[in-house]
């Protein structure tokens, strides 16, 4: 999320459940961190449990009166992904105007964070359940590019507790090389 802001992307939406107290979006480093939320649209979304579609749908249905030409989908459960990540897809897409999409990836593997251009938001209003758009990146009728990484744990997604460990431990380990 920090790195997103880095970016300079606007508006910027962030999903999260209709419960979600917000307390991760806070600057653990100030002294009213309770009450100084970012500049950001929050955007509740009741179904969010039934899957990755419906938290896809909503951000993109907040910002269609932006009338953009495409949004940049990040998760914010994927912590070590870096603002320079995020502008190599920047730079990727407006490289090339015929692009429907360009992903990150690494081996076999591709996704978000990915941009999608606005000649897809009639697709990704259509997903339903726990299907994101990885259908759209492998179809032959969308053209698109993958940035790939060597790095694996860049991509890191963290939906379980035994993966937030492994990710604490990965920190701290880069911490440590990094001194």
């Amino acid at each position: 999320m920090h790195e997103l802001r880095y970016c300079g992307f606007h508006p910027l939406t962030v999903v999260v459940r209709s419960d979600d107290p917000l307390l991760w979006l806070c600057d653990r480093n100030r002294k009213d961190r309770l009450t100084s939320l970012p500049k950001i649209r929050i955007t509740p979304c009741k179904d969010a449990v039934n899957g990755m579609s419906y938290s896809l749908r909503s951000g993109l249905t907040a910002l269609l009166p932006e009338k953009m030409d495409a949004v940049l989908v990040a998760l914010a459960d994927q912590p070590f992904i870096s603002a320079s990540h995020l502008k190599r897809l920047v730079y990727v897409y407006r490289e090339d105007p015929s692009l429907h999409y360009v992903a990150s990836g690494y081996g076999e593997t591709v996704g978000p964070p990915l941009i999608m251009n606005k000649s897809l938001f009639p697709q990704l209003l259509e997903l339903d359940g726990d299907r994101g758009a990885r259908h759209i990146l492998k179809s032959p009728d969308y053209v698109g590019k993958v940035v790939r990484y060597a790095a694996e744990w860049t991509f890191m997604d963290i939906d379980t507790r035994e993966e937030l460990g492994e990710a604490r431990q990965l920190w701290s380990q880069m911490q440590m090389n990094a001194n």
